[in-house]
């Protein structure tokens, strides 16, 4: 296990989940999980990847993501094994379309495992922080 590679390796894979928000593509969000991943957000659970796929969609499709940019702060990766690890982050939020400012900010706690050979988050918890207020 080389330790050094592995931490770069997740701090990437915390870098393309961001990015892929943004993109608008939503296979490649969904590629960032494993096949049986769990993403358990504040809108609610999505288990496997048909329905982290389906989750993103509809996140794009009414319009919560339409003119924002998603930004990866400090993270912090914890009990890292040869393939699992711990990883705590801080995201935030921007409008970008609009009058610039913050839109929400928050954090995850994952569980990431290697399978074959690539970081993937198999279990992401998202928290938003109390000064988010959904608009309408």
């Amino acid at each position: 296990m080389n330790n050094l590679q592995d931490r770069l390796e997740i701090g990437e894979l915390m870098h393309n989940y961001i990015l892929s928000i943004d993109s608008h593509i939503d296979t490649q969000f969904a590629d960032n999980f494993t096949p049986d991943g769990v993403y358990d957000s504040p809108w609610g659970v999505a288990e496997g990847r048909d329905a982290i796929i389906g989750n993103i969609n509809y996140w794009h499709s009414s319009g919560i993501t339409k003119g924002k940019r998603h930004f990866i702060g400090a993270l912090r990766i914890t009990e890292l094994t040869e393939d699992t690890a711990k990883v705590e982050s801080n995201y935030w939020i921007a409008e970008a379309e609009t009058t610039p400012g913050i839109v929400a900010t928050g954090y995850y706690v994952d569980t990431v495992k290697k399978v074959n050979g690539v970081w993937k988050i198999a279990h992401r918890k998202q928290v938003v922080d109390p000064s988010f207020k959904m608009e309408g």
